[in-house]
């Protein structure tokens, strides 16, 4: 009987593209807010904030590269670190929605809103990705039906 061989899903890749993309986007931003003299000095975030961001977007990468890998424990890291890392967009973009249509005005709010859209977009490819049954049998060591 011949094995088929176990080939990464198309899913996982692009979830995992995704993740690692976004999360080094943040890594840099968030070194720029540091290093850059052109932002004042109010609105840096605080070592708290900074060392969550840091270690959630250094989370995410990490579990992204683990995941494709193949690792078995990679899957479920991943999907961890990706309801961390989008869950907490999600809800500071939320909170701001909020506070920007009383203080900041519509525009602000209408891009605090896509921003939200985009993160909970980011988190639904997520767990399409790494929950279909391509994924599963991947990671489960089953050989996937063409």
């Amino acid at each position: 009987m011949i094995e088929a061989s176990r080939k990464r899903p198309k899913r996982l890749w692009v979830a995992a593209i995704i993740n690692i993309l976004v999360a080094l986007l943040s890594l840099a931003l968030l070194a720029f807010l540091f290093t850059s003299a052109r932002v004042p000095e109010a609105l840096l975030p605080g070592a708290t904030a900074s060392a969550v961001a840091a270690c959630t977007a250094g989370f995410l990468i990490v579990a992204s590269v683990l995941a494709l890998l193949g690792k078995p424990y990679g899957r479920y890291l991943m999907l961890a670190a990706a309801i961390v890392f989008y869950g907490i967009l999600i809800v500071q973009n939320v909170g701001a929605i909020a506070g920007a249509q009383a203080g900041l005005g519509q525009s602000a709010a209408a891009k605090l809103a896509a921003n939200t859209v985009r993160a909970s977009l980011e988190l639904l490819i997520n767990l399409w990705a790494l929950l279909s049954l391509k994924t599963r049998q991947y990671f489960g060591g089953a050989a996937v039906a063409p």
